[in-house]
């Protein structure tokens, strides 16, 4: 499915952002693949107010499906958008649409999150991120370390989700 939600120019005094980061998961790629298309995974333990929430595609599906509505809402941020293509247990794209935010419109306003799995080793696999942020020029560095400690957890987060108790 393609869908482009967001514009693909960055407004007048924003740049486009890319951030990525990459971890090695000692888990297998089915498992890792299903803890992060596992609508819980996200809703569960949200502090309100904020929240995580999958509005149903055309078809009626909803979760980490093609089309499914996605909005993860609370104080200072609003990250908005449809679930694009899926490739099972290898490539997931959320684009946002245009008026998400973090802290404030005027400053970060992503654009677009992908995730990449791939199996490195027997039982390992390589999860890679990339966000999309249209980011206000004078804000980059503050964002550069807000994205970094907040994704740094994301792996250890995964793994310790995932029993340890599978079979290579």
């Amino acid at each position: 499915m393609h869908v482009a939600p967001a514009p693909s120019e960055a407004p007048p005094g924003f740049v486009r952002d890319v951030y990525e980061h990459v971890w090695t998961i000692d888990r297998p790629v089915a498992s890792v693949w299903a803890w992060l298309c596992d609508p819980a995974t996200f809703t569960d333990g949200q502090i309100p107010p904020f929240r995580v929430e999958f509005l149903s595609n055309a078809t009626g599906q909803s979760g980490f499906h093609e089309g499914v509505y996605n909005a993860h809402v609370g104080p200072l941020m609003s990250f908005s958008g449809v679930l694009g293509e899926i490739d099972d247990e290898k490539y997931r794209d959320l684009q946002y649409f245009y008026g998400s935010y973090a802290i404030s419109h005027a400053l970060f306003r992503p654009v677009r999150l992908q995730f990449w799995l791939e199996e490195t080793a027997a039982g390992t696999t390589e999860l890679r991120l990339q966000l999309d942020t249209f980011v206000r020029e004078r804000a980059l560095g503050a964002w550069h370390k807000l994205m970094g400690v907040f994704w740094k957890r994301f792996g250890r987060w995964c793994e310790k989700a995932i029993p340890n108790n599978w079979l290579r």
